[in-house]
């Protein structure tokens, strides 16, 4: 919005390109607003924390700010603006409809935390800028504010310094360098009618439902929720978390055996988890709950918990938990410091003495672990009763409901319809001059001066994190040169040839985390595109089936779930990290338990049995989880995306596809009950078409140093594996080598699906793009993406400023040789699809220009890309192994940054004409896009006009689709031919 001493809206996020950042962000919650902005190196960050500061505590807060950035009335009559966008994708969500019931259950009216802090729609409609003036003046004040920071680069001393000289004079100049506790001041939180108001639960305890819009009534959620304990008790809060974890932390945990792990599960998934006020409130949530459940389930729920009161806890497991726990915060430590210390600073700056005297003792928690290892079977039953059992709880009902639906439409339709016939033709047209007036202040231009004093850091200051990497004798070794460094040496000195491409990667950790991508290869005689809908189950169901270990030894599913926690830190299998169309098995250990991992890794790709039981526990839960799933209107539109890219016959992520498994599921519960010995021999066929070693990579992360037998292991604890050359080594498969034909040339086609549960509406167009990380173009096309991208950019100003979307980008995919336009929570895609075709065509045209110091900006943001994707040790390990993946040289992110600063604007001005242009081309581009379902014709017309051939789609309801197709009928994108994933 601009700021006293830099009063040009936009200013703050061009200087913060310019300072190795890229832009700010905000977020409200219930207790507070945090405002963040991040820089590779000490300068950037020592350079725009004072306009920082004086935008968040002296903003100029413009009538024309407003109208664009919180809510205006487009000329259409429709309500938009930045706020009221984001608003309108989540207001009536069934998440947050149930948690707002819950805080106006809990909290009364004197108590501020029973707020929508993101501002209801209605009551975004009736706010003026003079409303938010008031409360900026009494809440953004000094002493209300607390300056947190993290890094490693940075020195205390040299922030000090920079604050006091040039934040402090414009503190005093405005009478409020008054300490942190001038006359009258109360703590919002702590000395507030907020204090003196707490949540309340009566007696009985409270039930309400709540309604969402759903054409699927087949499931609904619950949330159960009790007051916790006071912000200062640690012990019992971490006590909390771990009973939490120990009720539901795995297939054999109490709860998930008893509703989740069954024949038809009651629910999908059982989370708790504690809010971060004071008491905590805490809840838990059941997912994707059978419509005929959602009334008695909460009392069966309930009597179970108190039936576990009447046995004792298993101690053996509750050790096992508190050890992962434990090894879990020292991977936090390693993986994620600084989010994890903010949350702890800025929980005790909002609840904490004034002091900061339990600071410390809130990051204490290794010592309440210890506490808590000494707890008996009794102390643990009897925190379960103190805070579920013996106490009242609020239960939130959320039901789905089509007539909501239907009738939120219809309350739409009639607001806009009112709007119009009020306002009449000439009040519709002042509504788009008021709009276009707010633009043209907001988009005043910055001096040219300001921007070019606000000097650029050098790169060399970025602290980069150094990762040392080698690979086995053998067929890894055999690919290419290797480094000349301790590990390859250490490596080296093993002495043994592993038949598998291994490569090691050295940070300085307490962990080894050992993974294998496997990629589908010689797939039996079966039907390729049907093997590969096994996929999603084959990956739900891994780690909960019956194992024999290489050593005969037999476990039943229950037991393998038990060793697994009790002897590594995490596992997971996946698709699509690193690569697309990888499946990725992970373990992490405890260093010394290198050969655990290995071990285990074998035994769970070769040693498992298909159980047919345990598929179809696996099948009904992924079933019972799809309504909630097409809810998203994110997500349908990326897999409709999606499902356009990829090849049917060829690609594995299309087994994933949310379409795909809508399609799939069911037809697979029926088959494992009608024929489920032939279900189990396509598992298997599925099973040997992924163990082919020569398509294998695996990769060895961590103290590689520490490992008395980094390659030798493998000849030990894996499962036997055949000796091959490395002629024999099968290519990496990326996306590109599974695209459709629309794929490889798109071409004038885009889905459009309605949805009944949506408000906003999401969109994915692509083009063809570059498709290898060295083309000759990717310089420029990653500096003209910069451009575009940046915040109070050209998108930025053109779309989202305008009020057409909360947010929108132009995305790469240099894997699938794609690049595409991404439309996020907007009134209408097709507006903000249009006025971004128009703002690329003026840039090639040379009607908007793009001057010397965007440039400049630009590639300043894009060193802090680069720098944020390495910015932790694992971070850094996995880029490591990415590159060797894609056959890029080693620091392949700082030699593509060094590329960028040769970039001209006549290099920019190309690449936006030959990538970017063509995504708003219908000759050359593709499209999907999700909406409501009562605002896709007009959407589709819309689309035929510029010259698509539209597709309209919806879920599995045939009658409302007058000339498209339901999803998964004849008339939807399918197979290679058409463009289907």
């Amino acid at each position: 919005m601009g700021s006293e001493q830099y009063p040009y809206k936009g200013i703050l996020d061009t200087l913060a390109n310019r300072s190795f950042a890229q832009g700010t962000n905000a977020w409200t919650d219930t207790s507070n607003t945090t405002y963040t902005v991040g820089t590779a190196g000490q300068q950037g960050f020592l350079s725009i924390t004072p306009p920082f500061l004086d935008h968040i505590l002296y903003p100029t807060m413009t009538d024309a700010a407003f109208v664009t950035e919180v809510h205006h009335l487009n000329p259409k009559g429709e309500d938009s603006g930045v706020v009221f966008s984001e608003m309108q994708g989540r207001e009536n969500g069934s998440g947050d409809l149930m948690q707002l019931r819950l805080q106006r259950c809990l909290y009364d009216k004197f108590n501020a935390l029973r707020s929508e802090t993101g501002g209801l729609m209605e009551a975004l409609r009736k706010l003026k800028v003079q409303d938010i003036r008031e409360y900026h003046a009494g809440a953004y004040q000094p002493q209300n504010v607390t300056l947190i920071v993290v890094g490693r680069s940075l020195k205390p001393e040299n922030l000090l310094s920079t604050l006091e000289r040039e934040v402090l004079p414009t503190i005093v100049k405005h009478g409020q360098a008054q300490g942190p506790r001038p006359p009258g001041w109360r703590r919002p939180f702590v000395e507030s009618t907020t204090a003196q108001n707490p949540p309340q639960i009566p007696a009985q305890g409270l039930t309400e439902t709540v309604e969402f819009p759903e054409q699927d009534e087949s499931v609904g959620e619950i949330m159960l929720s009790w007051i916790g304990v006071r912000a200062n008790d640690f012990v019992h809060d971490l006590g909390l978390e771990v009973l939490g974890e120990y009720l539901t932390d795995s297939p054999v945990s109490p709860l998930y055996k008893q509703f989740v792990e069954v024949d038809e599960p009651a629910c999908t998934d059982i989370s708790f988890y504690a809010s971060t006020e004071d008491p905590t409130i805490l809840t838990v949530y059941l997912s994707a709950v059978p419509a005929e459940l959602l009334k008695t389930l909460d009392a069966t729920f309930k009597a179970f918990l108190k039936t576990l009161c009447e046995g004792d806890v298993d101690m053996e497991r509750m050790e096992s938990v508190l050890k992962r726990q434990k090894l879990q915060l020292l991977e936090s430590i390693e993986t994620n410091a600084a989010d994890m210390l903010s949350t702890n600073i800025l929980a005790d700056a909002i609840f904490g003495p004034e002091d900061g005297s339990e600071l410390g003792k809130s990051m204490d928690t290794m010592a309440y672990y210890r506490q808590l290892e000494g707890w008996s079977s009794a102390q643990w039953i009897a925190l379960l009763e103190k805070y579920y059992v013996n106490a009242p709880n609020v239960t939130i009902i959320g039901r789905p409901s089509a007539a909501l639906a239907d009738q939120l439409a219809k309350e739409e339709k009639q607001r806009v319809a009112a709007t119009v016939k009020r306002l009449g033709p000439e009040g519709l047209a002042e509504l788009g001059k008021k709009l276009e007036t707010a633009q043209a202040e907001n988009d005043r231009p910055i001096p040219s001066d300001i921007i070019s004093n606000f000097k650029v850091p050098d790169v060399e200051g970025i602290d980069w994190i150094k990762v040392e990497s080698a690979r086995s004798a053998g067929v890894a070794k055999e690919v290419g040169p290797v480094s000349d460094n301790q590990v390859q040496k250490h490596v080296d000195q093993d002495g043994s040839k592993v038949p598998l491409f291994v490569q090691y990667d050295h940070i300085n950790s307490n962990f080894i985390e050992v993974s294998i991508v496997l990629f589908i290869t010689d797939i039996p005689s079966q039907d390729p595109k049907h093997l590969r809908s096994l996929l999603p189950i084959y990956l739900d169901s891994f780690f909960s089936l019956p194992v024999t270990r290489a050593d005969g030894t037999m476990l039943d599913f229950e037991e393998v779930v038990r060793q697994l926690d009790a002897e590594t830190l995490s596992y997971s299998i996946d698709l699509n990290s690193p690569l697309q169309e990888g499946v990725t098995l992970r373990v992490k250990v405890e260093k010394g338990k290198y050969a655990t991992a290995v071990a285990w890794l074998g035994d769970l790709l070769c040693g498992s049995s298909f159980s047919v039981d345990r598929l179809k526990v696996s099948t009904t839960k992924a079933i019972q989880n799809l309504p909630s799933e097409k809810r998203d209107g994110y997500e349908v539109a990326y897999a409709a995306y999606r499902q356009l890219l990829n090849d049917e016959a060829t690609s594995t992520n299309v087994a994933l596809n949310l379409l795909n498994r809508d399609e799939a599921l069911p037809e697979l519960l029926v088959r494992l009950k009608e024929e489920p010995e032939k279900v189990v021999e396509e598992f298997e066929g599925l099973r040997q078409s992924l163990l082919n070693p020569r398509a294998m990579r695996v990769q060895v992360k961590g103290d590689i140093l520490a490992i008395e037998d980094p390659a030798a292991t493998w000849l030990k604890q894996y499962r036997t594996v055949e000796k091959f050359s490395y002629s024999e080594l099968v290519p990496v498969k990326l996306s590109q080598h599974a695209l459709s034909l629309l794929g490889r040339e798109p071409s004038k086609k885009v889905v459009i699906f309605g949805l009944p549960s949506i408000e906003s509406s999401f969109g994915f167009h692509l083009a063809k793009g570059p498709n290898d990380w060295n083309h000759a173009d990717q310089p420029a096309l990653t500096v003209a993406r910069a451009i575009l991208n940046a915040q109070e950019g050209f998108l930025w100003k053109s779309i989202r400023g305008a009020g057409l979307a909360y947010g929108a980008s132009i995305s790469q995919d240099t894997e699938s040789g794609t690049i595409s336009y991404r439309i996020y929570k907007s009134p209408d895609t097709y507006s903000a699809f249009v006025a971004a075709q128009e703002l690329i065509t003026s840039i090639v045209e040379k009607r908007v220009e793009i001057d010397a110091l965007t440039i400049e900006s630009a590639k300043s943001s894009l060193a802090f890309d680069t720098a944020n994707k390495e910015s932790t040790m694992n971070e850094a390990a996995n880029a490591a192994f990415r590159n060797v993946l894609v056959g890029l040289e080693e620091g392949y992110g700082r030699v593509a940054l060094a590329r960028t600063k040769d970039v001209t604007l006549s290099d920019i001005l190309r690449v936006i004409e030959k990538y970017i242009a063509p995504i708003f081309d219908p000759s050359k581009s593709i499209g999907a896009v999700s909406a409501h379902k009562a605002k896709i014709d007009e959407m589709a017309t819309s689309f035929e006009k510029l010259g698509y051939e539209v597709e309209k789609r919806t879920f599995g309801d045939a009658d409302d689709d007058e000339d498209g197709s339901s999803c998964g009928s004849e008339g939807s994108a399918s197979g290679s031919e058409s463009g289907s994933e």
